[in-house]
């Protein structure tokens, strides 16, 4: 005789506590005033900012910091 566990209560409630963690992260960024991104011409920057901008450059930043040892302990 085969015993057969369902798990559906634990699904039901895992997809209940997703569901709240997703609604309560676009509750907080709405009240912060971020906006979804609807289209490519939402990724373009103000051209004041960004003229000058180097892309390589901010690359190099970017890799420099994530390969620096971090100063917190992990415990």
């Amino acid at each position: 005789m085969a015993i057969t566990i369902t798990e559906t209560n634990i699904d039901a409630e895992r997809s209940r506590e997703i569901s709240e963690a997703r609604a309560e992260v676009v509750r907080r960024a709405k009240a912060q005033g971020v906006k979804p991104f609807t289209s490519l011409e939402d990724f373009k920057g103000d051209p004041e900012l960004i003229t000058d901008f180097d892309v390589d450059e901010f690359l190099h930043h970017v890799r420099e910091d994530r390969d620096r040892p971090s100063l917190r302990s992990v415990e």
